[in-house]
């Protein structure tokens, strides 16, 4: 009986001892479960933020890239000095071609052109119309010097930052960019070809542009930078044509049948001027007198590289109109310009060299 009852506690106990193991196994899968489960929600979390973050920077880099590039709502506009001109023509065509893409990537909405007329009355009521349709930059190509400065008043008090291109206005120091070439170098480059031309002794006649306008203020300081230093040399006569070709010829044709072959040389200050002067000496065969205007026209060097035209200064307006756009659109998006004033070179075109320069 008592080995009955021995074997039955031990039984109990061993069944006691295996139901102990069984529980820890249990316990110790479950804690192992929980822990998984636990890991794997932490990575999911951490993989949640992880591309949260990404997202938040994607969308930063992106509103940042469209805020560089502007938001589309951003308008221009250019009071254009004139629409007809052959060298105004092409400064307007290379800042146009660059609106126009702006315009068609989506960096501006919408810009507005304006025709000057050559006459700054126009362009003071023109920066009015500017401000009416709340435009965000303007370019002005004055017209004048003191004329045209009102416009650029008109368009500060409306708190619009104006680029000047080509040219200055009077109070050219207020405004945030300018685009433009030195027009004191181009007259003294023409000088200097005049003298190398010929040589130590003659007289010369000088074509101005409009009077009050700087590049026809500067290329005149220019002209008589150098010549005013050559002893031999004397200046017959300098007139106002206010950069149009006809009223160049007719002082061309005065001017030949007052000096006769005293006359040497005429310095024009634009290439239309050039142009209508040096047929007019043709036209009184009087092909030995040395002629150069500025601009490289397409007329221009058509001439010069025909040996009709002595020589041009050539003024790169594509990249003065643009450059002058590019800014303006910088300025509109509240940018600070690396460089407030933008110098663009003159060259000398002659007929060694016109071919570099023909379309």
């Amino acid at each position: 009986m008592k080995k009955k009852i021995f074997a039955a506690v031990v039984a109990a106990a061993m069944v006691l001892g295996l139901a102990a193991c069984g529980n820890g196994s249990d316990s110790e899968e479950t804690k192992a479960a929980e822990t998984k489960a636990a890991e794997t929600e932490a990575a999911e979390t951490e993989a949640a933020e992880t591309e949260a973050a990404e997202t938040e920077a994607a969308e930063t880099e992106a509103a940042e890239t469209k805020a560089a590039a502007g938001d589309g709502e951003i308008t221009i506009g250019w009071l254009q000095k004139n629409q007809t001109n052959a060298f105004e023509i092409v400064i307007n065509r290379g800042g146009e071609a660059v609106l126009e893409k702006a315009k068609a990537d989506g960096v501006i909405k919408e810009y507005y052109l304006f025709d000057g007329q050559t006459d700054p009355s126009v362009q003071v009521s023109q920066a009015n119309d500017l401000v009416n349709l709340g435009v965000d930059a303007v370019i002005i190509q004055p017209a004048e010097l003191d004329g045209s400065a009102p416009a650029v008043d008109i368009l500060h008090d409306a708190g619009i930052p104006v680029v000047l291109v080509n040219s200055l206005t009077s109070n050219a120091d207020e405004c945030e960019g300018l685009a433009q070439s030195d027009d004191v170098e181009a007259g003294e480059i023409m000088a200097n070809y005049i003298l190398e031309q010929c040589g130590e002794t003659g007289k010369y006649c000088h074509a101005q542009g409009v009077i009050g306008n700087t590049a026809a203020i500067n290329r005149t300081q220019g002209i008589h930078n150098v010549m005013d230093q050559q002893s031999g040399w004397e200046m017959l006569e300098e007139q106002s044509a206010e950069w149009l070709a006809d009223k160049a010829s007719k002082f061309a044709q005065d001017w030949i049948n007052l000096y006769g072959d005293e006359l040497t040389a005429i310095v024009c200050d634009n290439d239309d001027m050039a142009v209508a002067v040096r047929l007019a000496c043709i036209e009184a065969n009087r092909e030995d007198i040395v002629v150069i205007g500025v601009d490289a026209t397409e007329a221009a060097l058509a001439m010069v590289a025909d040996g009709e035209l002595g020589a041009s200064v050539r003024q790169d307006g594509t990249t003065q109109g643009a450059t002058a756009v590019e800014m303006a659109i910088a300025l509109a998006k509240g940018e600070t310009l690396a460089n407030r004033e933008e110098i663009i070179p003159f060259e000398l075109v002659t007929i060694d060299n016109v071919k570099n320069f023909i379309d």
